[in-house]
């Protein structure tokens, strides 16, 4: 899948999070065990709003990535702490845990998906030794000794 693509996806992501995290913050302290914590929640909240808004409107979403798989760190520490509390239904603790987890996995791939994507690319120059379509047959790719593509 295309990095960029992904980070896109990510950014749309985080924003539905992030105002499903504002919308219900009472509905999810009373779920996870967090009564009373309420600020916990709407600041995680914007949080994953701020970084999906930098996601979907920079057009280098590395360091939004990099804010993401931060803030997923956060997140894991915050569900480790539900996964003690008995009076907090399992399924509730592993449903938490396993999206964040799971998010977490796809940040990190996003991110890891970016580096590798940009690694041969300066300033926007392909660096591939094979012509590319625009300039295949044309005098200058035949200047640069490059062979004909069948």
């Amino acid at each position: 899948m295309d990095a960029n693509r992904l980070s896109r996806g990510l950014g749309w992501w985080s924003v539905g999070l992030g105002l499903a995290e504002l919308t219900f913050s009472e509905r999810l302290c009373q779920r996870l065990g967090f009564r009373g914590r309420m600020e916990l929640v709407r600041a995680h909240g914007v949080r994953e709003v701020l970084e999906g808004v930098g996601l979907l409107t920079r057009r280098d979403p590395r360091p939004w990535l990099w804010a993401r798989l931060a803030g997923d760190v956060l997140d894991l520490c915050v569900l480790g702490v539900t996964l003690r509390r008995v009076e907090v239904p399992i399924a509730w603790r592993l449903a938490g845990t396993l999206t964040a987890v799971g998010l977490t996995l796809v940040d990190a791939l996003a991110v890891r998906g970016l580096r590798t994507q940009q690694r041969g690319d300066v300033i926007g120059m392909d660096l591939s030794p094979e012509p590319r379509e625009s300039w295949r047959g044309s005098s200058l790719a035949e200047e640069v000794g490059t062979r004909e593509l069948r």
